[in-house]
């Protein structure tokens, strides 16, 4: 580019003018002049919160970068599990961050202000899991779906129940009770290893009670408005009942000492089935197939005896992660973003990524690939079966309800805590937080 502060040292004016016609030409690369091509080169940052894909999602950017030449696309990766940082980091140093990628609660409340309206987007009609805002606009692209549920050890598990198992089968207590006593007996002491994490028992199984109406945001508005007993609320002590018997000393690995970091001997023990069954996502295949070939998959999490309660019939499922464009991205910016979007919906190396290289369920039914994981596939196939809710931590402060609220749960599970003191503690929670 010319120096403009030379130019105007320019002895004539007619001189300047030359100069910098002749400067935007070359910027342009176009002799005609004109910056405001779409052929103009366009830089755009993307945030990526997950970490463990860094070098899938770079490699995607440099496919896109080949087929769009004046697009630029840097990406900047958080570190594993510190999704917001980057975004944050970035815009605090004066860089605009084109796409961010958010959970979908902190897109709708702390960075309300940062998507664009992206409804009448293409691609809004190949998926049912774009984020929406309170006024019905939505602003998220769907970019990974998981699930949570009772992971369970295949192999273990039909060597315990004599053949095939359907894991939709175990829609009660007590049939849970009664697979649990089928694996004892077959010879696995502890048929569950239960890990207590607090974000684990907080924001991941403590939210599935808001499943409970179809949009889990009319029980938390009760919550809000100090309308909601929940000592008197049948499913959340379903779910509390069931909690009870998963890390019992009957059937916990850890039940003589419940609370501990857990997390990682509690996968190797489901990893090599010296247990059959953990509460977790499709995220823990990665801690699991580092142990074993074997199967995996998720049962429902049972409330009551009601075996028609869809409740006992589904998993949570849902889009963990959303990609943003930046409303104070240029117009020329947010094309771009666009453009990268509906790269990685249409174009069969963007489908490619999603699927086969970051083995991330697409949200999108155009997508003809399949995830290999069999913790993916079985979330897979739920969507497939319609047996599938939302994912409840999507509509909660997933920090709040991992720091704050985790550890009374974990005081409840040490039997530190009565389980009224936890209902009161989080009807207090709400009356004082209203987002």
């Amino acid at each position: 580019m010319v120096n403009f502060k030379a130019l105007l040292k320019k002895s004539t004016l007619v001189g300047a003018a030359a100069a910098l016609t002749m400067s935007l030409a070359a910027c342009s690369g176009k002799t005609s002049g004109n910056a405001a091509s779409s052929d103009s080169p366009v830089n755009i940052i993307v945030t990526n919160g997950k970490g463990e894909i860094d070098a899938q999602f770079k490699q995607a950017a440099k496919d896109f970068m080949k087929a769009n030449p004046n697009i630029h696309v840097d990406v900047k990766s958080s570190a594993v599990g510190d999704t917001l940082n980057m975004y944050d980091k970035l815009t605090a140093s004066g860089k605009t961050v084109t796409i961010a990628m958010f959970d979908p609660y902190s897109a709708v409340h702390k960075y309300k202000d940062v998507g664009m309206d992206l409804s009448n987007e293409k691609w809004n009609a190949e998926t049912t899991y774009a984020l929406k805002d309170a006024n019905g606009k939505v602003i998220g692209f769907p970019f990974a779906v998981e699930g949570m549920g009772l992971v369970y050890n295949q192999k273990v598990v039909e060597k315990a129940t004599g053949g095939k198992f359907d894991p939709f089968s175990v829609n009660t207590q007590d049939k849970l009770k009664a697979l649990l006593d089928k694996i004892k007996a077959s010879g696995v002491q502890y048929p569950v290893s239960y890990q207590t994490e607090f974000w684990s028992v907080g924001n991941h199984y403590s939210s599935l009670f808001l499943d409970q109406d179809s949009d889990p945001n009319v029980i938390l508005d009760k919550l809000k408005a100090g309308k909601m007993d929940l000592t008197k609320n049948a499913v959340w002590n379903g779910y509390y009942d069931t909690l009870n018997l998963l890390t019992s000393k009957t059937y916990n690995k850890y039940g003589d000492r419940p609370l501990g970091q857990y997390y990682d001997a509690a996968h190797v023990a489901v990893g090599k089935g010296d247990s059959a069954i953990l509460f977790n996502g499709d995220w823990a295949f990665d801690s699991l197939k580092a142990v074993a070939g074997d199967n995996f998959g998720f049962m429902p999490v049972p409330v009551d005896n009601n075996p028609d309660n869809p409740l006992n019939n589904k998993i949570a499922v849902g889009p963990t992660q959303v990609l943003v464009i930046n409303k104070k991205a240029t117009k020329a910016q947010q094309d771009a973003a666009k453009k990268f979007l509906n790269w990685l919906v249409y174009n069969q190396a963007g489908q490619d990524f999603i699927v086969n290289k970051a083995q991330i369920i697409s949200a999108f039914k155009n997508n003809p690939n399949k995830v290999t994981n069999p913790l993916g596939v079985a979330i897979s196939n739920a969507i497939a079966q319609n047996k599938t809710m939302p994912f409840s931590t999507n509509y909660i402060n997933p920090s709040d309800w991992s720091t704050i609220i985790g550890p009374e749960v974990q005081k409840y599970i040490g039997k530190q805590e009565s389980r009224k003191d936890l209902a009161k503690f989080l009807e207090s929670y709400y009356k004082s937080h209203q987002e």
